[in-house]
């Protein structure tokens, strides 16, 4: 289910909603009526948790394409490049939210704890971890709350959000695999952001660690420990990450991304692809085909 585009657009909540809060609930029925662009690739800069009681639906997640079914959950993370068919029949519901209108009331690092909202991820068997009444009921309740609106909705709404993502994470089955330091893992946090920010023109650790106020080997250090990874490594990877949507999902030349991505030549982001894939980008791209 390939779908092209000539641009990956960057979507808000915003631009869902003109008077959005930076959280939006909705039945499943409703949502390819009123949000039917959201099938287009788009780069998501929220969360999205999307719950099947009825039917399913096929998703193509940044280059992984997942199927699911009825009684299952999807949760897709921010900066997210996702395309979908969601059958015409499917009944569920889906909730969209930001780490901004999470941390008006839990700060960011409560809202970070949850490890399941780190990755992509499909939630099978969600009958036999979760009492499925009891989330049919926060979503009912939400929903509620939502066309409700007055001037307790949004904390009340945080403390409903709050609920459901403690439901998912104990149904998630991801631990993490090293003790939890919250002022290195924050530190992290922080390098990722700034990777995000400046990943394009920016290649070399030492400039994430003097903007941080740390030392290269000091961030190299609490970035294998905490992703396993090396600050180079983390660095690499999304760059290859941006490579492959922008191959996957738009109608870009080899020629436009390796300037988009900021490399000197084209020369030298194919010798980079091939490193890391075995292959050049064009057979990558025909690949996913």
């Amino acid at each position: 289910m390939v779908v092209r585009t000539e641009e990956i657009n960057v979507l808000t909540l915003e631009d869902m909603e003109s008077s959005n809060i930076g959280f939006i609930v909705t039945p499943l029925h409703t949502f390819n009526q009123r949000y039917g662009f959201l099938s287009l690739p788009n780069q998501r800069m929220f969360y999205t948790i999307i719950y099947f009681e009825e039917e399913g639906g096929r998703f193509a997640i940044d280059q992984t394409i997942v199927q699911v079914e009825k009684g299952e959950a999807l949760s897709i993370a921010p900066s997210s490049v996702c395309t979908f068919e969601i059958h015409k029949e499917a009944k569920g519901w889906i909730l969209l939210f930001t780490d901004a209108f999470f941390t008006k009331r839990y700060n960011d690092n409560v809202l970070h704890d949850f490890s399941f909202l780190k990755n992509n991820a499909v939630y099978k068997q969600l009958e036999n971890n979760i009492d499925i009444s009891k989330l049919r009921m926060m979503m009912d309740s939400m929903y509620d709350e939502l066309k409700l609106s007055d001037k307790d909705s949004k904390t009340i709404l945080r403390s409903y959000l709050n609920i459901v993502l403690g439901m998912l994470e104990r149904c998630s089955g991801i631990r993490l695999a090293t003790p939890y330091n919250k002022e290195r893992e924050n530190r992290v946090r922080a390098f990722e952001q700034l990777l995000e920010q400046y990943y394009k023109s920016e290649r070399f650790p030492s400039f994430y660690a003097e903007k941080l106020n740390i030392s290269t080997n000091y961030l190299n250090r609490i970035c294998r420990e905490r992703r396993n990874k090396s600050v180079g490594e983390l660095i690499r990877d999304r760059i290859l990450m941006e490579a492959e949507r922008l191959l996957y999902h738009t109608f870009k030349t080899v020629s436009e991304i390796s300037f988009e991505l900021g490399f000197d030549s084209s020369s030298y982001f194919i010798t980079f692809f091939k490193k890391k894939h075995g292959i050049s980008p064009e057979e990558f791209r025909k690949m996913q085909r």
